[in-house]
């Protein structure tokens, strides 16, 4: 295994996961927010579903783009079962981007209600959002844990050798 496509590999998991980690906490406490129909500012929590959304929009995208020209080819090469695994996350990655685009119609939708923003909507804001913050969480838990299985390896094949 080469050190810089490890190294790679490692950045990509570690560093891009920790943005987008930030990013489902933020959705996280927002969707959280929708639960104290008291104190829950409908227009407030909109406006930060929007941010969110605009965020795996664009970034979120990139970052997957990254991972299928890098990522994806180090782990098929380096993973036992790799090229099936790598198949898995294309499918998340598909369902990452259908389920992000229902999340910001529905976002939009609800930034767009002249006559304010029922709970009916805000339970659907949740519903979206919630669906989204559990396949990222999955799917970047999935990407890490494969990383660290192939480091693991690298080092038993090592640990054999000498």
């Amino acid at each position: 295994m080469n050190t810089d496509e490890f190294l790679a590999a490692l950045n990509i998991v570690e560093k891009d996961h920790q943005l987008v980690l930030d990013k489902v906490q933020a959705l996280r406490e927002t969707v959280v927010d929708v639960f104290d129909p008291a104190n829950v500012d409908a227009q407030r929590v909109v406006n930060r579903l929007r941010d969110i959304n605009n965020y795996f929009a664009t970034q979120f995208t990139a970052h997957m783009e990254e991972e299928e020209m890098t990522l994806f080819p180090f782990l098929e090469e380096y993973k036992p079962g790799g090229r099936e695994l790598v198949a898995r996350l294309r499918q998340e990655h598909a369902e990452i981007l259908r389920k992000r685009e229902e999340f910001g119609n529905c976002v939009e939708f609800a930034a767009e209600l002249e006559d304010g923003i029922t709970r009916m909507v805000l339970r659907d804001l949740l519903a979206y959002g919630w669906e989204l913050w559990e396949l990222l969480d999955r799917h970047a838990h999935t990407e890490t844990q494969a990383v660290h299985e192939c480091l693991a390896e690298c080092f038993a094949e090592q640990a054999t050798a000498k």
